[in-house]
Formats: structure tokens, C-alpha cells, sequence
């Protein structure tokens, strides 16, 4: 699933500037969630985002024998509920790295949430370090054009651009789907989110070259999301990531 469960606490913080468009010091709340760790702009409209990565080599061996295991790298728009506005929709594209048995399998993805997601095919091959930038628009009719391109590690040009265009269900022009903005490692798991799969080992992932656009003069604020075991200790994996801020347009997720 592409929505996450998050749990607030109060720990705030004077940060200069995340996002490449932050020009002023603006406040960072902290976020605890169970499948989320990156960053999240909050509480203005934002009209696009976007954000550069490395696909993380894994190791399929670490996870021996599980049936399903992987992880989500992406960029979206609405994916987080703040405190007056209840988000229902989520619009996200990016990379999934997982294992099939012993095989790393890399893939481009996509989704109009609540809508199920969809993968790439042969056209849209991922390579462990391949550099992939992604971006989220929305149009000014209400939909969303989701892009990516991914670039072989020492090519001078991109190997494929993707993009396509839509809205989640029961989006429309007045719908407030775009009052966060997301920079996301995902660790997937059941409609229910209380059962993980499992994370292939990947070390650590660095998200750069961020930005976003916001369409109106609201003031925003940025969260730090980390992950953590969700509630109940269902979890398949005992691995726990922490953003960690490089410069105002970078950062990293850690696995340990």
C-alpha cells in the first residue's frame, strides 16, 4: 500500500531549507511511521516533486526462504494527513527492489492510490546503480502526470524515459490531494499494515537533486519520517531506517 500509518511526537526543530525552492528556515516536525522513512513537506498546496537516487544493490541472501520481500524508493504528492485535511489519494512513482527466491529483481513503478500499482516491463529494465530521477505533476485540470528516466552508471544519456499521465479515484480539481509533498523509502506489507515484508539488506540509499513547487503562499513545514516496528510487533523484518540530512537538497535512509 502506498499510504502510511504515522505517529507523531514532539520534537521540533529550526531546519534550513530541505527542498531546493526552501529558501527560508522553516520548521521539521518528527514523524514515527510503520513503512515510511524520508521527508514530507506539509500544509501548502504543492504543484510538483521531484527527486534523483542510486538503485541500491541488495542482498537476497539476507532474507532466505521469505516469500515476499522488497522495498519502495519514490517520489509523491498527498501521501501524508496532516492535522485538518484527511488525504485519500496519493500520486507516487519510483523504484522497487526485491528479490524473487535469490535473484535481485529491479522495476520501475507507479501508482494512482487507492488504485492498485503498476509495474514496468522489458521496455523499462532497472539495474542496481543506475541513477534514477522521478518526478510528480499535477495539471491544472486536476490530473497527475507521473515521469521518470533512468540512466545506466557511466552513460552519458538516459537508457529510457517513462511517463504517464491520470488521477486517483475520486480525485478532481478541487480535490486537496496535493497538500503534502514525499521523498519515500517504503518497506510494503498487507492493506492492513501490521504485517511487513521483509528488506532485503540495500545499506543505505541517498535521495538528491530535491525539489518542489508549491502553488500557493501557505506556510509549510517539513517532517522527518522514520521507521519503526509497527504496532503489535508483527513485523517480518527488524530493520529500522532514519533520514539523516546531507544539505538542503539531499539526504539519506539508512538500514540497520
Amino acid at each position: 500500500m502506498g499510504k502510511s500509518a504515522f505517529k507523531k511526537y514532539s520534537l521540533l526543530l529550526i531546519f534550513s531549507g530541505l527542498l531546493s525552492n526552501a529558501t527560508a528556515s522553516i520548521a521539521q516536525t518528527s514523524t514515527l511511521s510503520n513503512n515510511w522513512a524520508g521527508y514530507a513537506i506539509n500544509d501548502a498546496a504543492y504543484s510538483d516533486v521531484s527527486a534523483s537516487w542510486v538503485v541500491p544493490q541488495i542482498d537476497c541472501s539476507s532474507v532466505a526462504g521469505a516469500t515476499l520481500t522488497g522495498t519502495y524508493a519514490w517520489v509523491g504528492l498527498g501521501g501524508q494527513s496532516d492535522e485538518t485535511i484527511t488525504q485519500t489519494t496519493l500520486e507516487q512513482i519510483g523504484t522497487v527492489q526485491a528479490c524473487v527466491g535469490s535473484t535481485p529483481v529491479y522495476d520501475l513503478f507507479y501508482e494512482f492510490f487507492p488504485a492498485n500499482k503498476n509495474f514496468g516491463d522489458s521496455k523499462y529494465a532497472l539495474s542496481a546503480g543506475d541513477t534514477v530521477s522521478a518526478k510528480v505533476s499535477r495539471n491544472l485540470d486536476g490530473s497527475y502526470t507521473l515521469w521518470e528516466t533512468a540512466t545506466a552508471k557511466d552513460a552519458k544519456s538516459p537508457k529510457w524515459t517513462f511517463s504517464t499521465t491520470g488521477s486517483s479515484p475520486g480525485t478532481s480539481p478541487s480535490d486537496p490531494g496535493n497538500r503534502s509533498a514525499e521523498v519515500i523509502m517504503e518497506q510494503p506489507g498487507t492493506p492492513t499494515d501490521l504485517i511487513r515484508w521483509p528488506v532485503a539488506s540495500y545499506g543505505s540509499i541517498t535521495f538528491f537533486n530535491i525539489g518542489y513547487t508549491k502553488a500557493n503562499t501557505a506556510t509549510d513545514h517539513a517532517t522527518s519520517i522514520q521507521f519503526y516496528e509497527p504496532l503489535g510487533g508483527n513485523t517480518l523484518s527488524t530493520q529500522w531506517a532514519t533520514p539523516v540530512t546531507l544539505s538542503p537538497t539531499s539526504f539519506i535512509v539508512y538500514q540497520y
